[in-house]
């Protein structure tokens, strides 16, 4: 009867064991030197030997021949384990005995002694399935067991293991098979099986078997029958559903050198395939990684066939190291976008097309903009091009190059030393260049020159003067001010301490001021600037304005020896008998709703008693969005007050609602907190000496 290959070849002793060296040698170093532990914990991914190991445990242990590292696989205990019928190791899946009762059962035949080795050994796998009170009936015999039990556990999910259970045992982790020992695993084993199999159909299994030996077998044995007893490197390819990374290399290639042709039929391919564009994605990023690690970090480069390996070498050598970096930045961010597209093969090429538009230009390219864009361009003194509405990509003619190149160093040079403030200083340009400047001219090429005067800062004593206030929705720190032909600011920044109150008000304002004294160190330029200064306390905008019946919060008196903050804060309210505004915006503010439903409830009020008929008046015009809502309100009022009868009436709402309530509360909390900035003597001081005034004050 045929065998399947895992099984077939399943490691008998140490020495035959792939990779795991830290765990073969610490076993063969504590049985050869009699020193045993009592439980053992195999811990690893799937198919890395963690059951074949303790088996090998077992088996070096009851060996007739004595507690050995190496059994002699011919006694009838070593032969009874490889064959599984030893009746003193005791194999239990844990997946399907979990209750505690199979476990005391366990137990209970613990205190025996063996029947024909010299340990019992329980090998318990997947132990991480066992119930909690199955563990703790374990805890105890697992930290004293008798002298002739060995524990052997094995488990993929350590974690889930409790902390008692582990310190009670010797810890092994198996690590997932490199690529390279996997590939010469299975060439030893189809040598074996006299089976022909090409060396790149190898490696992909391996490499698709993700460190799991086990699972390399399992493809392999499919492999064999898929190839009617050979393997070919295309079948395994069909087989595995396997993209080609030939595609996935003409696909870069043809982005990084602007072949739109080539990436469109890439593209058509992909879609008549059908492929699976996330997995397309997934490649394209892993070779960006695998030519970075080429190009940086050799020795970290990973093993691959030759054939990749070649491809991989030309790659690293055309695209650019900082190329790369943009091509996987904008791949890993394509594939996080790909849930959010209308479909996965839309987003895919939307990547595809955004590696395109930002392809950085080659040494040999310049960038054209469409003929209808008119746009006066500046002589070609430097390299540098700023185009704003760019169509096509074209090459550069040689000549235009390299007379650029000359002169661009005698140009920056000159900048330099003459701080680009003489023109007529700069140096003669050569008749190729200015016939360069000319062409770039007429086929709408726009260049950037540096010592051009649109750089300069224009000093003129006639210059606009003019400034204009920033908007209110301004969300700056301070307020910046740049005033032609001079503006001198003074940053002061110093919290107010209140006299009532323990918190602070943190004052920050810009002072902008000139002289208008001739001899002043301020009127070097103009006879009088308006002066400008902001002071914003830490708090959040005011917002606009709203208008609206009078319903005052807080009496005059009372804001009078308020801070801002405690005029914001809404009032604590008794919730009892019947609904009135404070209530209704006290008890939704403080509740547990979304921020959503909060929303809409401080645009209605509600009327009718607590705990009994309550119903909710808001505008007709938030019927949809609340329809959506009214669940979530009437649940959690209902939540809190059990008798509750809810409704809800659409219309007008004449009454102050809590929106405008809570925009008069900070109109007060605005004036209370200009009034304490006006007594504080740092900023009476600026506004005395330098005739300033307070604007956009911000509550947080």
């Amino acid at each position: 009867m045929y065998q399947v290959l895992a099984r077939k070849y399943r490691p008998r002793n140490f020495n035959e064991l792939v990779g795991q060296n830290h765990v073969s040698r610490a076993l063969s170093s504590a049985l050869e030197r009699g020193r045993l532990h009592h439980a053992y914990l195999f811990t690893g991914t799937r198919g890395v030997g963690k059951t074949t190991i303790a088996r090998i445990l077992a088996k070096c242990l009851n060996c007739e021949t004595g507690v050995t590292a190496t059994p002699c696989e011919v006694c009838a205990t070593c032969k009874a384990v490889n064959e599984g019928r030893f009746i003193d190791l005791i194999e239990i899946d844990a997946a399907s005995r979990t209750k505690v009762e199979d476990t005391r059962e366990l137990l209970d035949n613990v205190p025996y002694a063996p029947t024909q080795g010299r340990y019992k050994v329980y090998l318990i796998d997947e132990v991480h399935m066992l119930s909690t009170h199955s563990f703790n009936a374990l805890l105890k015999t697992l930290e004293e067991p008798p002298e002739h039990v060995k524990f052997l556990f094995a488990t993929t999910d350590p974690h889930k293991l409790p902390i008692t259970v582990i310190s009670r045992c010797l810890q092994f982790t198996l690590r997932p098979l490199a690529v390279d020992e996997i590939t010469e695993h299975l060439t030893k084993i189809l040598e074996k099986e006299q089976i022909s199999a090409q060396q790149d159909a190898i490696w992909q299994i391996a490499e698709s078997a993700q460190g799991s030996l086990r699972d390399a077998l399992s493809l392999t044995d499919q492999a064999i029958a898929y190839g009617q007893g050979a393997i070919q490197h295309q079948d395994v390819k069909e087989m595995l559903g396997l993209i080609d990374r030939t595609i996935i290399y003409d696909l870069l290639m043809a982005i990084h050198q602007n072949q739109k042709a080539r990436v469109s039929q890439l593209l058509l391919q992909f879609r008549q395939q059908a492929l699976d564009v996330s997995l397309v994605l997934d490649q394209l990023i892993s070779t960006l990684h695998e030519l970075a690690l080429l190009q940086y970090l050799p020795d970290l480069s990973l093993k691959y066939s030759a054939e990749i390996n070649q491809k991989i070498s030309q790659l690293s050598q055309l695209i650019a190291d900082q190329d790369l970096q943009l091509y996987y930045q904008i791949a890993c961010k394509g594939r996080a976008d790909l849930q959010l597209a209308v479909t996965q093969e839309q987003g895919f090429e939307m990547c595809v097309l955004r590696l395109l538009a930002f392809r950085p230009l080659q040494p040999n390219e310049v960038l054209v903009s469409t003929p209808a864009t008119q746009i006066q361009s500046a002589p070609v003194l430097a390299t540098e091009q700023v185009v704003t509405n760019i169509n096509t990509v074209v090459a550069a003619p040689q000549d235009q190059i390299q007379a650029i190149a000359e002169v661009t160093p005698l140009v920056e040079n000159f900048a330099v030393e003459t701080n680009l403030q003489d023109e007529s200083a700069l140096p003669e340009i050569p008749e190729q260049v200015e016939e360069t400047a000319n062409l770039a001219s007429h086929s709408d090429q726009i260049v950037f020159d540096p010592v051009s005067e649109d750089v300069l800062f224009d000093l003129d004593e006639d210059t606009d003067t003019s400034y204009e206030a920033p908007s209110e929705a301004s969300s700056d720190d301070f307020l910046f001010e740049e005033i032609a032909p001079i503006a001198v600011e003074e940053k002061v920044e110093r919290p107010v301490e209140p006299s009532d109150e323990n918190e602070s008000l943190a004052a920050d304002a810009s002072f902008t001021s000139v002289d208008t004294e001739q001899d002043s160190l301020f009127s070097l330029a103009a006879d009088e600037v308006e002066t400008h200064s902001a002071v914003q306390p830490l708090i959040e905008q005011p917002e606009p304005e709203i208008k609206s019946q009078p319903a005052p919060t807080v009496s005059n008196t009372e804001t009078a020896k308020l801070m801002p903050q405690d005029i914001l804060r809404v009032q604590e309210q008794v919730l009892e008998g019947e609904w009135t505004l404070g209530k209704w915006e006290f008890w939704f503010r403080h509740s547990e709703l979304s921020p959503a439903v909060q929303e809409l409830a401080q645009h209605g009020v509600m009327t009718g008693q607590i705990d009994a008929e309550s119903v909710f008046h808001i505008p007709e015009q938030y019927q949809q969005l609340l329809g959506q809502s009214q669940h979530s309100l009437e649940q959690a009022l209902k939540n809190q007050w059990p008798n509750t009868q809810f409704k809800i009436e659409y219309g007008a709402v004449t009454d102050t609602t809590p929106y405008i309530l809570q925009h008069q509360r900070k109109e007060q909390a605005y004036q209370r907190a200009e009034e304490l900035l006006q007594t504080e003597p740092v900023v009476r001081d600026l506004i005395q000496s330098f005739d300033a005034e307070l604007h956009n004050i911000q509550l947080k």
